[in-house]
């Protein structure tokens, strides 16, 4: 019988929340030893619910419990100091997206995990939504060739963000660019490859009260002159993922606004076959840790690992100093 590994969720917030029930599909693999939040009250509450420990800091926690892994669910701006005191106590993590409001911080994270020898995984359910799942195996197969351009859209109706943290640069690091548009710009590096240059445009049109920008495009170029084009927003009020993936074969398009569905087509036959996986649960926080699991297991390093959070985030950031310089932007010089 394999043995199980322990979690402990650090934040219990709405996110935290998500983890926790992903943790609760997993019991055959996972134990859930433990819930920390700064909010005792909340901590407190969640524990007796699930009948685990809890505490207030992970210092606190590991006092008198143990565990494997620590997942990370809390602002943005706690990210690296979160991660990095868990990695220095032994623990792989899992640490929500985006791996830090800043690149600068990211690189903390990519240092810890190499100092303490322990795997971090970035955040990215989306990675395992049935429709990027199929359309990556597809790409791997080379059925649509090599991909030249990815055109894709991501946003929420921005509800979820109002009046909260996410609000305030200071702690979340930006608005709708790094909440939705680094899901969108992970499955583009996993797809693409690298990107060197990229040119951007933020905005704020309605969501008037918020201090960061509730709509943003970037425009990424490969040093091979291949392009990606990526835009979020908060005012997205049907459907959240679009995606075109055009290679020198062939097609693929992905929309999730009227169902899960996706299209392969190919370049010179022009036929087209159709995926519908509106009927499949998607599942993807408990698929995640699933695989983080099994990589743990295998001592096989995590996709995407904080090098490649690290990765998003300066693509992120590339498009904000390019809204704010009006220029082309290296993305090797940030």
């Amino acid at each position: 019988m394999h043995k199980k590994l322990r979690v402990v969720i650090i934040g219990c917030g709405y996110f935290g929340q998500k983890r926790i029930e992903a943790c609760s599909h997993l019991n055959q693999y996972i134990d859930l030893t433990g819930v920390i939040d700064i909010n005792e009250k909340q901590a407190k509450n969640i524990s007796q619910t699930l009948h685990v420990p809890y505490a207030t800091s992970i210092e606190q926690f590991l006092k008198t419990h143990s565990a494997d892994i620590a997942i990370i669910s809390v602002p943005n701006n706690q990210h690296t100091t979160l991660t990095c005191d868990a990695l220095k106590r032994g623990l792989h993590v899992l640490c929500e997206k985006p791996l830090a409001p800043t690149f600068t911080e990211a690189k903390k994270i990519v240092a810890a995990a190499k100092k303490y020898k322990r795997f971090v995984k970035t955040g990215s359910n989306h990675r395992f939504f049935p429709t990027i799942q199929k359309a990556h195996e597809i790409i791997q197969k080379g059925t649509i060739g090599k991909v030249l351009c990815i055109k894709g859209n991501i946003g929420t109706d921005g509800l979820h963000t109002k009046h909260s943290w996410f609000w305030k640069k200071p702690q979340s690091g930006g608005g709708t660019y790094i909440d939705n548009a680094c899901h969108l710009l992970d499955i583009t590096r996993w797809m693409m490859g690298e990107f060197d240059t990229c040119t951007g445009m933020i905005g704020n049109i309605f969501w008037k009260k918020a201090l960061v920008e509730d709509i943003a495009g970037g425009v990424y170029k490969t040093k091979d002159k291949r392009l990606a084009i990526i835009t979020s927003s908060w005012t997205q009020w049907k459907g959240y993922l679009s995606l075109e993936i055009w290679g020198d074969r062939g097609y693929i398009l992905i929309d999730s606004k009227y169902g899960d569905s996706m299209v392969v087509g190919n370049r010179i036959s022009k036929k087209e076959r159709n995926y519908n996986f509106a009927g499949k649960p998607i599942s993807s926080y408990a698929d995640e840790l699933l695989y983080f699991i099994s990589c743990i297991k295998k001592g096989r390093e995590p996709k995407p690992n904080a090098t490649d959070g690290a990765a998003v985030i300066k693509m992120i950031e590339g498009v904000y100093q390019s809204a704010k310089q009006k220029k082309f932007v290296k993305l090797t010089s940030i």
